[in-house]
């Protein structure tokens, strides 16, 4: 199919990476490809080389929105002409573990209403929270008591292996 990434792509995209080239639109493309084909791995791949977190959120119509930034600096940010509710945010935090940081709490907590599902890639692998406004969820344990976000699921770490 389309999304099924040639080798020489993913070396054009970590060579681009290595050189923290991030704004190039071949990484961007790749980068996009591998987010619709679900290769999560890569994403975090791209984001570890380049020493750089990097966010896809993605909008019901399937519009996918990539930002990259220092850490901390890639939050939820809707983008012009999206439709929400969001489908998804995936960020990456290079080098560290998978886990909620508080600013990753803020940003759950925040998009509540207008968002689904959310992962963090880590060097252990993937971490996923469900939205209960959006899912069926019965005996999961959940992020915090406290109301803003006690709709996201606290989940295991799914790892890369």
């Amino acid at each position: 199919s389309m999304t099924t990434l040639l080798d020489s792509q993913k070396i054009e995209a970590l060579s681009l990476a290595k050189n923290q080239e991030v704004g190039n639109e071949n990484l961007l493309l790749t980068q996009k490809l591998a987010a619709k084909s679900g290769d999560w791995g890569f994403v975090y791949e791209l984001s570890r080389t380049a020493g750089l977190e990097t966010s896809v959120l993605i909008d019901s119509s399937g519009k996918m929105q990539i930002d990259w930034g220092s850490p901390g600096l890639v939050p939820v940010r809707p983008f012009y002409g999206a439709e929400a509710p969001f489908v998804l945010w995936v960020h990456t935090h290079p080098s560290m573990g998978a886990y909620w940081s508080m600013t990753d709490r803020q940003s759950l907590a925040y998009s509540t209403s207008i968002l689904k599902e959310a992962m963090v890639l880590g060097e252990p692998g993937i971490k996923v929270t469900r939205n209960s406004l959006y899912f069926d969820i019965h005996d999961k344990k959940m992020l915090s008591n406290s109301p803003s976000l006690s709709n996201w699921t606290e989940e295991e770490i799914i790892p890369w292996s």
